[in-house]
């Protein structure tokens, strides 16, 4: 389960938490185990939230009632944050506290699940419901920030956002909670899934080439290719313009005994390895594919990136694979070269001139 959670956190690059990426991926997965399994039995979900974090109830109603990926049936989930009648009643007759319990009493059965958004962890009334939720044997999820809160204490399970501040607590549920949408979407409906999730590295093995080839028909990708045996200011360059043309930047990178053939025994000056590494920590930099042929023609046959891209020193006549890119619906773009920039000067002046 947590996979689905793993490829949207590497899709949105969020890869800084990587203290607490694992223990979050594991109670992602625990938590959408038990929605799924209550799905499966004919159970309901029921979610509420306050202020931003009841628009993320009413959203993540909206996209299991209606759909989140693709067609499929109806799911049951009720955002107990409306109507508006319903809620300002039990306001005014009960005390704002007791917004959700009352609900909760009404809607709830054995068997359903509550999940709870609050970036405090400590709002009263998601507190309330839980309390009747455990009466009435409703299984509860609490979704947090980082700290220890009430909910903590009396959920089922807590998915806590790493964070303690409420703007990147809230972002992050937003993530969370389409990560979730989908993985039960997925779960479910499993005959009606949509292409593959990009890779979870940004280096890809062969092994993992058939999977990105696949997952990018979903996407605008750029393709640009080089040796990149030393990595100076002109390649990187180019590399920000090729990503500013789509969604995805893939990089095709020849492996060493390709470079050996094309430049002579004394090259590469850095191995494979080590201008995959240097390439895959550029944030321009989406993924990093090694081929071994003299030319990418095979490899951008196998991608079919929807854009082709090539340093000014070429033309869209001498790119390779610009016929196969244009033949399928793409394009072929050319960027101006930074003057005063080359591997050549670096190795033979020192200075890249």
């Amino acid at each position: 389960m947590k996979k689905y959670f793993l490829d949207d956190l590497n899709a949105m690059r969020l890869t800084a938490w990587s203290a607490a990426r694992t223990e979050l991926a594991d109670h992602f997965a625990a938590a959408v185990n038990v929605m799924v399994s209550a799905l499966k039995a004919g159970h309901r979900i029921l979610v509420c939230g306050n202020g931003g974090s009841a628009s993320d109830a009413e959203h993540m109603a909206g996209e299991l009632v209606g759909r989140f990926g693709y067609d499929r049936a109806s799911l049951p989930c009720v955002s107990l944050c409306t109507p508006s009648a319903t809620f300002t009643a039990i306001a005014n007759d009960y005390g704002y506290e007791q917004v959700f319990k009352r609900q909760v009493q009404g809607l709830g059965s054995a068997g359903d699940v509550l999940i709870g958004l609050s970036t405090s962890g400590n709002s009263p009334n998601i507190v309330e419901a839980f309390k009747t939720a455990k009466e009435l044997k409703i299984s509860t999820i609490a979704m947090t920030g980082s700290r220890d809160s009430k909910l903590s204490q009396i959920a089922d399970l807590t998915v806590r956002a790493p964070s303690a501040r409420t703007p990147r607590i809230q972002e992050i549920h937003g993530l969370l909670l389409h990560s979730m949408c989908r993985a039960i979407e997925e779960e479910i409906f499993p005959g009606k899934a949509p292409a593959p999730a990009l890779p979870a590295g940004k280096i890809i093995s062969g092994s993992d080439l058939p999977l990105l080839a696949a997952a990018l028909k979903d996407y605008q990708a750029v393709f640009t290719n080089g040796c990149f045996d030393i990595l100076h200011p002109g390649h990187v360059y180019v590399l920000n313009e090729s990503r500013k043309f789509g969604e995805l930047l893939i990089v095709g990178l020849n492996t060493d005994a390709s470079i050996k053939r094309l430049k002579g025994p004394t090259r590469p000056y850095h191995s494979f390895a080590d201008r995959a590494m240097v390439l895959a920590a550029l944030e321009c930099v989406d993924y990093v594919v090694g081929f071994d042929e003299d030319t990418p023609e095979n490899l951008i046959k196998t991608l079919t990136p929807k854009i082709l891209v090539k340093g000014g020193d070429y033309t869209p006549a001498t790119i390779v694979g610009a016929d196969w890119v244009t033949g399928h619906g793409g394009c072929v773009k050319v960027v101006p070269l930074l003057e005063g920039h080359s591997t050549t000067g670096i190795l033979t002046n020192g200075n890249g001139k």
